[in-house]
């Protein structure tokens, strides 16, 4: 298993001894068409493309600048008219997570406001998308829960605002904010099931990429 950070240089190493005339081929495991068959890269992603140096034995995938949606299962595979020989790698990517204090707390019944605000270089992120220990978060007024979003072409700068309007023990979580280019910021929420009043507050946290794109959380705590 490999794991890098969301940006690296990611390389999945593939080391096979006495190939001969036989070819490596690298792909990901849920897909049938190859990425590299020896050294010739077979998609139309410059990212992607094989290390190799001629009479050595590694045969690693370099994939530049790694993304989240690059994680998964990859395989190694050498063809062969008697059998197929392969080695399956799994790469895991890490988001770029902001730093600083990302702990909030909340009393319970009170109301819950999170607001993300992501800008761009040339012009705003196409969307921005909220996420509660991994599963999506959408409007449901069943439940109290809105998201409001604004784009600002001036500026350069979408924002979306999740609100709910009665904090619940269960809305204790990690709460996620990924941009549309996959730049993600994130808080996790206590719930507190208290008589007395926590002070009101904001929590301001910057991420920034290496694509000058800032995501910007704030937290609101009303009562």
């Amino acid at each position: 298993n490999f794991t890098f950070n969301q940006g690296e240089l990611a390389r999945l190493i593939c080391t096979v001894n006495n190939l001969g005339t036989k070819k490596v081929i690298w792909r990901r495991a849920s897909e049938f068409n190859p990425l590299t068959i020896g050294t010739k890269t077979f998609v139309g992603n410059y990212r992607i493309h094989v290390e190799h140096t001629p009479l050595g034995n590694d045969w690693n995938l370099l994939i530049k600048k790694v993304q989240i949606d690059d994680a998964g299962k990859y395989e190694c595979q050498i063809s062969a008219k008697q059998r197929n020989l392969r080695r399956f790698v799994t790469l895991t990517v890490l988001g770029k997570w902001v730093s600083g204090k990302s702990f909030h707390y909340v009393e319970k019944g009170s109301r819950i406001v999170l607001v993300c605000n992501a800008t761009g270089d040339e012009h705003p992120p196409d969307d921005l998308d909220w996420f509660k220990d991994g599963d999506k978060v959408t409007t449901d007024h069943s439940k109290g829960i809105s998201i409001r979003k604004q784009v600002s072409l001036e500026y350069k700068t979408i924002a979306s605002v999740l609100q709910i309007e009665k904090a619940r023990l269960k809305n204790t979580g990690v709460y996620i904010c990924r941009t549309s280019d996959l730049q993600i910021t994130r808080k996790i929420v206590d719930i507190l099931n208290c008589k007395y009043k926590i002070p009101k507050e904001t929590q301001m946290a910057i991420f920034r990429s290496n694509q000058n794109v800032s995501v910007q959380m704030s937290y609101v705590s009303i009562h």
